[in-house]
């Protein structure tokens, strides 16, 4: 209904323009020429008497265009628009006999010709320009055409993306709960109801276009804290946030997923110096979000070869959000791992 009303709207503005068009070209028609025609009121007959078979002239024209010029049926158009043309100065030069003559000395041809040739000229212009119009129009519906096509491509590859998204983070939650169960932990109570309200995002959250700012770094938070619970010992788990961020918005599980792979692939297990570092700053409305963590080399891979879905869906998905304004870079060193993003809010 949106759509069809938008359409409704965009017709009807078109259709008020081309009608003032007109009118104004009346107008104008009649104060040029009025000092020639006499009173106002002939000039005005005689500018209707001109210019409503241009008009005519004009539209139909458009049809021509699209019928046969188009499709590159250059002869066909000829053809049609010299006879167009012809039969309209036909009209109008027996519209303009119903009138007052104008004195001989203000035109520049004699009688037999004067009106004949005003009108031919005349129409060949307003075809020339009805030409113009209606291919810059064929372009232009064309254009737009293309782009709602790229757009629904583009939706329909971002819902993809995110369908990805969802189970790969909510499977390596589970792995993390899993292993709180098999020891029986106390902490597994804790970690369901955090898992509960990650999933309260997931589930309602990432379906919104763009969400808060403050949301995602909630969901961050939450994140580490779930990723935290897992371990008995104290882990070297740093998230700095600084800058202004109320009021800025980006779109839902776009940060999570760079933090989820730091969980992923740090060495905790192995290296008691293991750590993550994460920094979110913001500055004239640019985003700028680090995460650097440890990692061992065969485990890096293994895990590698396991997952991967979340930093090559992350990049898809900035190319299709932020196109030109979002810089992405990843440094794969010895000992850690480390991806820069900054975005334009």
């Amino acid at each position: 209904m949106t759509t069809n009303s938008h359409f409704l709207n965009n017709q009807r503005l078109k259709v008020a323009f081309h009608i003032g068009v007109w009118v104004v070209l009346i107008l104008v028609y009649a104060w040029v020429f009025q000092p020639l025609f006499g009173a106002m009121s002939i000039s005005i007959s005689r500018g209707l008497g001109n210019l409503l078979p241009m008009a005519l002239l004009f539209y139909a024209n458009l049809w021509l265009v699209e019928r046969y010029f188009e499709k590159n049926h250059y002869i066909q158009f000829l053809l049609w628009s010299t006879l167009l043309i012809i039969g309209i100065a036909a009209i109008r030069v027996n519209l303009n006999q119903l009138f007052p003559e104008i004195k001989p000395d203000a035109v520049l041809l004699v009688q037999g010709n004067k009106w004949w040739a005003g009108a031919i000229l005349t129409n060949i212009l307003t075809l020339l320009i009805s030409t113009f119009y209606q291919i810059l129009e064929i372009r232009f519906r064309h254009e737009q055409k293309n782009m709602a096509i790229i757009s629904k491509q583009n939706e329909a590859q971002l819902q993809f993306l995110r369908a990805q998204i969802n189970p790969h983070f909510l499977f390596n939650t589970l792995n993390n709960i899993y292993s709180l169960a098999v020891v029986r932990s106390p902490q597994t109570a804790d970690m369901v109801m955090q898992l509960s309200k990650l999933l309260r995002y997931v589930v309602y959250d990432s379906k919104a276009e763009q969400i808060p700012l403050e949301t995602e770094i909630a969901h961050i938070e939450q994140y580490l804290q779930l990723f935290r619970m897992r371990s008995e010992l104290p882990l070297d788990i740093t998230f700095k946030v600084s800058g202004h961020i109320e009021g800025l918005r980006l779109e839902p599980m776009l940060l999570i997923p760079l933090v989820e792979n730091c969980c992923k692939h740090a060495d905790f297990e192995l290296n008691e110096k293991a750590y993550i570092q994460i920094e979110l700053s913001t500055e004239k409305g640019w985003l700028h979000f680090k995460t650097r963590n440890s990692k061992d080399d065969e485990q890096h891979v293994q895990k590698d070869s396991v997952g991967g879905v979340g930093l090559d869906n992350l990049r898809q998905r900035l190319e299709l959000l932020h196109p030109g304004t979002h810089q992405f870079e990843v440094q794969d060193q010895n000992n850690n791992f480390e991806v820069t993003l900054k975005l334009k809010l």
